[in-house]
């Protein structure tokens, strides 16, 4: 790899498909460069291929190992990372009376733990630095209760709590910790049939990547910090 690029170095984590791929070409189109992970090698040098700025970094996130390994090759790399997008995760839409423990062990991993570990694994970088942006794409169902989505919509709050607790931590050294709380996005979460039904009541993911570009535009601003955005569809959450 070569020299990072001027606008700064980021680190895309579910990068593979839906909002990941969207905001990590759109951080590269604006001139930063990207390091995009995931757990689909196929789809993740797919994507690279099409983006000259984008460099594929497979990673599990939730695998301890697999994080410590990837955060090294960042450091190896460049020295330093400039921001931090928090978009692998996973979705449960059941009721919680039919959810089983190993759906529950799965969630917890692919939604809380693989933040706690790219988070935590992330800092030292940042706090090194005195600088640095940590961005986490939660969910409007961390905001109101949704029939089905009592699990899913637990373990993003819990990641956004961690995170607005995280904020308080570390925001007297420069770094920003924001939480952009999406709603219904079409991407392949969703089943195809309530996509089919519902698309055009849903954000487009080309949306939330706006968004994470201007987040963290502004927070290059030293003295702003901008914690916590809602984005939804302009007819609101789906009924």
């Amino acid at each position: 790899m070569g020299p990072s690029r001027k606008a700064g170095v980021i680190w895309v984590t579910g990068a593979s498909s839906g909002i990941g791929a969207a905001i990590a070409r759109r951080l590269a189109a604006e001139g930063y460069t990207v390091l995009a992970s995931a757990r689909r090698r196929a789809l993740l040098h797919r994507l690279a291929r099409s983006i000259p700025e984008l460099h594929p970094l497979p990673c599990d996130c939730a695998d301890h190992e697999a994080v410590m390994h990837a955060v090294a090759q960042i450091e190896q790399l460049f020295g330093h990372l400039d921001g931090l997008v928090l978009c692998a995760g996973s979705a449960l839409f059941k009721p919680l009376a039919e959810t089983s423990v190993e759906e529950f062990e799965a969630l917890v991993n692919a939604t809380l733990r693989s933040a706690f570990l790219c988070t935590r694994m992330a800092l030292p970088l940042m706090l090194r630095q005195h600088r640095g942006t940590i961005l986490y794409i939660s969910s409007v169902a961390t905001l109101r209760a949704f029939p089905n989505s009592a699990l899913y919509g637990g373990l993003k709050a819990a990641a956004a709590q961690m995170l607005r607790g995280l904020r308080e931590e570390v925001r007297s050294q420069g770094i920003k910790v924001v939480n952009l709380h999406v709603g219904a996005t079409d991407t392949p979460l969703w089943s195809a049939s309530l996509r089919r039904r519902w698309r055009h009541r849903m954000l487009r993911p080309d949306d939330v990547a706006d968004a994470v570009v201007a987040l963290m535009q502004m927070s290059s601003r030293r003295q702003v910090l901008p914690e916590e955005l809602v984005l939804r569809p302009q007819l609101g959450d789906l009924p």
